[in-house]
């Protein structure tokens, strides 16, 4: 009976000293969400998300409403959509399936503080600057600093 007594009172002591929560979880991965807005008309509408990573950020835009098979220049600018800004980064080419919906992810090479002004996520009528026609936005994000 005597080990009995001394084997349960251990079990107390012992899960006395457990049940605490970790204190070295990992803290959550900084991440801002915002929506495309169409412009000019185009009908092309979506979301994205900006995630912070070790030196790095990664920008995924989802759009619908593309021309289908279609490709479009994209860029964080400077700003907001209502005042639009220069280009801070280039982004990887917004490229439509069959049905123009597209989702396209760009690693951009840097750290990032999202500056008081803003940034936005704008992406253009066409391929590249070539021509005139290519340059109008059809979709534009709106990013505030956290």
């Amino acid at each position: 009976m005597r080990n009995l007594v001394l084997a349960v009172s251990s079990l107390f002591v012992i899960a006395a000293c457990g049940g605490g929560t970790a204190t070295n979880s990992a803290s959550p991965t900084p991440t801002i969400a915002f929506t495309m807005v169409a412009q000019n008309g185009s009908g092309v509408s979506g979301t994205g998300t900006i995630v912070k990573s070790t030196g790095s950020f990664i920008v995924t835009i989802k759009l619908t409403g593309l021309a289908p098979n279609s490709s479009h220049i994209s860029h964080v600018h400077n700003g907001a959509c209502a005042k639009a800004g220069g280009i801070a980064y280039p982004l990887s080419q917004v490229v439509a399936d069959s049905s123009g919906a597209a989702a396209v992810q760009s690693i951009v090479p840097v750290d990032y503080s999202v500056p008081a002004a803003g940034w936005y996520v704008n992406v253009h009528h066409g391929p590249d600057f070539s021509v005139p026609a290519n340059g109008p936005s059809i979709s534009c994000g709106d990013l505030s600093a956290a």
